[in-house]
């Protein structure tokens, strides 16, 4: 076998490594973009965002959420949310609460790791294919995974519009055991965290990622022109 068929054969296995790399890279930063401070600021402070009927201020809400996301983050210790209570000095959140949220850490720091290496794997994909001069290899890698990412999130953003509460349910049921994410209305976490506040963060996550896919695709596109 030739140099060149061997460089070739390399190319297309590394440019298969970009494809699938792009929408797990591209997803990981819509995901981390809804974990940013400021987005609890902009969320609790929009019009129409519902309030709690419970008890709750804003500031409290802020407050206790943002614990919460340092929490997912890495940033607070499980003291934190144990010790945690409400201006009444009743403990914040319950057992299955507590629970919930391990469960919630392990899966948001599943997802931070695979996304950051997601990140050097297309980094390094690309750099090879550039040093070995395959730049049509690189580009339709590129093409090739943002055209994926954006018809995948265009369907799934259907499934979101047509049926949210299936696709929140099932969601929910790949992650974590049945009966360990339902929780009362009274619960600090639905006060804290209500249906519409995970509409408005799919919406987000989704529509991020379709804006940086469909930039990517663009970009690559005129690569070629």
């Amino acid at each position: 076998m030739s140099v060149p068929s061997v460089e070739l054969g390399w190319a297309i296995v590394v440019r298969w490594v970009v494809i699938v790399a792009v929408p797990v890279v591209i997803i990981f930063t819509s995901v981390r973009l809804a974990l940013v401070p400021w987005y609890l600021e902009f969320e609790y402070g929009r019009a129409g965002f519902p309030a709690d009927t419970s008890g709750f201020s804003s500031a409290e809400r802020l407050q206790y959420a943002r614990t919460a996301i340092d929490y997912l983050l890495g940033d607070a210790g499980d003291t934190r949310l144990k010790d945690a209570t409400t201006q009444n000095g009743q403990p914040l959140y319950n057992e299955r609460e507590l629970s919930h949220m391990v469960d919630v850490q392990a899966v948001v720091q599943s997802v931070l790791r695979a996304g950051w290496l997601a990140v050097i794997v297309l980094a390094s994909g690309a750099l090879l294919l550039a040093l070995m001069r395959q730049h049509v290899a690189l580009r339709t890698g590129l093409l090739w995974g943002a055209i994926g990412l954006v018809v995948g999130l265009l369907l799934l953003l259907a499934y979101i519009g047509i049926n949210f509460e299936s696709f929140f349910t099932n969601f929910h049921r790949i992650f974590f055991a049945n009966g360990t994410w339902t929780f009362e209305y009274t619960d600090a976490l639905i006060r804290l965290f209500p249906i519409q506040f995970w509409v408005d963060v799919s919406v987000l996550v989704v529509g991020a990622a379709l804006a940086q896919g469909a930039l990517l695709w663009w970009a690559a596109s005129s690569w070629f022109r």
